[in-house]
């Protein structure tokens, strides 16, 4: 589903997006968490997709929000969801981890992408709400259900006086591209980034080699970046952005980007 969300004329995001509407009788993030609890792999993703691809998710994620970034020679304007991808209403949301493919599915669905390791710090850095990593110990436990909602009531505590109408960062590791993965992800890993301190500095510097692309920790997140973006002021795909020896510059700090999806 491609959606037009500029307007050609200013060149500037017109900041609404279009997801299926939610139905009301839709399951709450904690409801889905405790369907969930004896749930893992291959299983769990399938409903992960298929809560999200049907729009059970908040609405505050549904308008996405403009990142801008300059290299003083070329600008870009692009739009990213103001959280990481979530199941629930707004009042009982689940930020919630996946795989990279279901995260590749979901971004499909909605005419989207996963982020760069640049753009996940552009994001940062224009964050209204900087929320320093809350880490659990690494155990057995790191990849289920459970601990999914137990590090999303951590991450709620610390939003507890913030607006979630505000682009939030910095509590979750991003799933990201990278050339690291090119050419088309051969040994089947993901790669994340992210989980920043007030410093700017990260826990998880960029490393693809850890993990597999059926993995998923609490720790992961998924943002959505919208594919149609504007450059100088005029509309492009992020694709032929990332491709573009000129422009890639400004969303990706590996040159030409080859690994585009997962």
């Amino acid at each position: 589903m491609s959606i037009n969300i500029f307007n050609i004329f200013d060149g500037e995001p017109e900041g609404n997006y279009l997801f299926p509407t939610r139905d009301p009788g839709a399951v709450t993030g904690s409801a889905f968490v405790q369907s969930n609890l004896n749930t893992s792999g291959a299983g769990r993703e399938s409903n992960i997709l298929d809560e999200l691809i049907h729009g059970n998710l908040p609405n505050f994620l549904r308008d996405l929000t403009p990142v801008v970034v300059t290299d003083d020679v070329n600008t870009i304007t692009y739009l990213v969801t103001l959280d990481y991808l979530s199941i629930g209403n707004d009042d009982n949301f689940v930020r919630m981890p996946m795989s990279p493919l279901t995260a590749q599915k979901i971004a499909d669905k909605f005419d989207c992408s996963l982020p760069t390791r640049k753009m996940v710090k552009d994001i940062w850095k224009n964050a209204v709400n900087k929320l320093p990593p809350k880490t659990t110990p690494p155990d057995a436990q790191m990849t289920s259900t459970k601990r999914f909602g137990e590090h999303n009531a951590l991450v709620n505590n610390q939003m507890a006086s913030l607006s979630v109408n505000d682009l939030t960062a910095g509590h979750k590791k991003d799933i990201v591209l990278t050339n690291k993965l090119a050419p088309k992800n051969p040994n089947h890993r993901v790669a994340i980034y992210g989980w920043f301190y007030s410093n700017g500095t990260v826990i998880q510097d960029l490393n693809p080699s850890d993990h597999n692309d059926m993995y998923a920790d609490y720790s992961h997140g998924v943002r959505l970046i919208a594919n149609d973006v504007v450059v100088n002021g005029n509309p492009m795909r992020i694709q032929d952005v990332w491709k573009n020896p000129k422009f890639s510059a400004l969303i990706s700090d590996e040159g030409v980007l080859t690994f585009q999806r997962y």
